[in-house]
């Protein structure tokens, strides 16, 4: 009797992993007593095979070895990669074959699975299409191909026009679309998926909680983006019938469907009209969004003394110690972990030939994290800190501007001047500022000081440095920087990453805080596809005013995060860590002012004025 009720759980945990109930499947399990977790495959299934090899979970015919091991994908399975078909199937099975001996295999859904749900394409490569070429008859292309020639109305000759379809639409193209239907192979298991699964005290996802999702429970927040999902395809199929979309193609269904909206004014029809608006708020819902678990980099491109305090919200509504995300790939291709082990980033760019990157697998066990990469043979440990520039560690990065071979453009300086550095294979940019007798290079020194005492990370790292005999600092510099005369100029977005909103109130209490006089659109940087705020030349701060300078109504609110980092600040901090550069005046005047900034800007403040 025990035997067939094991049995029967097995057959259970199969059936709602594989979604055969119709309901959002489970979300946290506990008394796992082995966990491996990989990262993003994006086709590269040798190296998934590798990894599973490497770990114990596969045997040489690739059936399930790991006894009551867990395995979990935190997504993006797919695109970019030639295996894409070979890794859905191999953990599909894997999945159904982990219960019979106690193991488990969860995977998450990323934002690509998402995309080829709802036919996103961008990232599908000739060989992915290539892998369901042999499913795809060539009546299935010559019926759409006459579906493609009357929707273009094109005048183009017919062979002109077959190349025009086949480049479209390669080999496979259908059979693949047909397979990531709702009712397809794949389309029916990626719908299983969820976005968040709790295993004992980690939270796996692809991308992270923003703040607008970090106090969502899982279970909900699971449930939204698979009814959003679901209902989105849904009413695709009814818009199909009614003839507004494509069937065969989903690749510009917002569009066309917003098209056919503006087309109603003309002639209504509600019942569509309601269609159309439901289909097009799906399309654009937040949590799909870049605010979502799916496509969210703010957990890693957002500065810590930001994005720490929404880590605390999501882990305390979670109930778990740490939470493992991928979907942005560390800069040095090393498993990261950051907060105390809080937060582990696991995208490592498995997709070598793509993403240059080193596959690996994070595994928990007994309470301790270790991390195997293939082709090395001891497990090592995350390491330490967010990513950095370059593929450097802070303290490499430190290093690197203090030891490495440093050029500068004008080998007599006068004012500030670019220098290049070498440092283990890498050239690094940077700005070097000579000393002068009225000690600009001096305050870049203490303005660096000052943001890591803060916590802000506004000011990039910068050493006292001798270069050809000249004494000045030498601050870093990024291969992406833009300032924000350039961004205006250029008539760009600011990035959608890491709200910028927050990083401006920071700007504001720093440069309140340090009198900074002289910002300007051009000392403005923005980092990271314009998503991370950077201030550059603060040789003019520092003054010795008190008083602060004034600022228009409603700029700065100092929220109650940058106000403990302002209280933080103490005489005997400062001197400690700016003495070499300030003096007692300037330093006096910078408490005095941190004092009336609090007063004036900080959170008692707000509570009053809203009294």
């Amino acid at each position: 009797m025990r035997r067939a009720l094991v049995i029967v759980a097995g057959i259970l945990a199969v059936a709602q992993a594989n979604g055969a109930f119709g309901a959002v499947p489970p979300w946290r399990w506990s008394g796992v007593s082995r966990i491996v977790a990989v990262g993003d495959v994006h086709g590269a299934y040798t190296q998934l095979v590798g990894l599973l090899k490497m770990t114990g979970l596969v045997d040489d015919d690739l059936h399930w070895s790991g006894k009551d091991t867990t395995l979990v994908s935190v997504g993006d399975m797919l695109d970019r990669g030639p295996g894409s078909r070979k890794v859905l199937d191999l953990l599909m099975r894997l999945q159904s074959e982990a219960p019979a001996s106690g193991g488990a295999v969860h995977v998450v859904m990323g934002n690509h699975e998402a995309m080829n749900l709802v036919g996103d394409l961008r990232y599908v490569s000739k060989a992915q299409y290539g892998e369901f070429a042999a499913d795809e008859p060539q009546s299935m292309r010559d019926a759409a191909y006459a579906r493609f020639v009357k929707r273009q109305a094109t005048s183009l000759p017919a062979e002109q026009a077959r190349r025009a379809f086949d480049k479209r639409y390669p080999p496979g193209y259908f059979a693949r679309q047909r397979a990531f239907l709702p009712s397809g192979r794949y389309g029916k298991w990626l719908l299983s998926l969820p976005a968040i699964i709790v295993v004992d005290d980690t939270a796996f996802m692809h991308a992270g909680l923003s703040q607008r999702f970090a106090e969502t429970p899982p279970g909900k927040l699971n449930e939204r983006i698979d009814e959003d999902l679901r209902r989105y395809l849904a009413l695709r199929a009814r818009l199909v019938a009614a003839g507004v979309l494509p069937e065969a193609d989903m690749q510009q269904d917002l569009s066309l469907a917003d098209r056919a909206r503006g087309g109603l004014k003309e002639h209504p029809n509600p019942v569509l009209a309601k269609q159309l608006d439901e289909f097009i708020r799906l399309g654009e819902a937040p949590e799909l969004g870049v605010e979502g678990p799916l496509w969210y980099r703010g957990a890693v491109y957002c500065k810590p003394i930001l994005a720490r305090p929404t880590l605390e919200d999501a882990l305390h509504d979670l109930g778990v110690s740490r939470i493992v995300i991928g979907h942005t790939p560390t800069q040095d291709r090393r498993v990261r972990s950051w907060d105390g082990g809080k937060l582990i980033m696991l995208d490592t760019g498995m997709l070598s030939q793509y993403f240059h990157g080193h596959p690996s697998a994070l595994i928990i066990q007994n309470g301790k994290l270790s991390v195997r990469y293939l082709g090395d043979g001891a497990a090592t440990v995350p390491e330490p800190g967010r990513p950095v520039p370059y593929g450097l560690g802070e303290a490499q990065l430190l290093s690197a501007l203090a030891n490495g071979e440093a050029k500068i453009a004008d080998r007599r300086p006068r004012s500030a001047t670019p220098a290049t550095i070498e440092y283990g294979g890498e050239k690094i940019a940077a700005m070097f500022y000579p000393a002068t007798r009225r000690g600009p290079w001096q305050r870049e020194l203490a303005a660096y000081r000052l943001d890591s005492l803060l916590g802000f990370d506004l000011v990039p790292p910068a050493v006292e440095r001798q270069i050809d005999g000249v004494n000045g600092t030498l601050q870093l510099r990024y291969r992406d920087e833009i300032s924000e005369s350039q961004r205006l100029q250029r008539k760009l977005p600011t990035g959608e990453w890491c709200p910028i909103g927050p990083q401006l109130q920071l700007m504001y209490a720093f440069d309140v805080l340090t009198e900074q006089m002289s910002r300007t659109r051009d000392n403005i940087l923005y980092r990271e596809n314009l998503s991370d705020l950077i201030l550059t030349d603060n040789g003019a701060a520092f003054g010795t005013n008190s008083r602060l300078p004034r600022l228009p109504a409603g700029v700065l609110k100092a929220s109650p995060t940058i106000a403990q980092a302002l209280r933080s600040l103490t005489e005997a901090r400062l001197r400690a860590a700016l003495g070499k550069w300030l003096d007692h005046r300037q330093i006096s005047a910078l408490l005095a002012r941190r004092d009336a900034l609090l007063a004036q800007y900080g959170p008692a403040a707000a509570v009053a004025k809203a009294q």
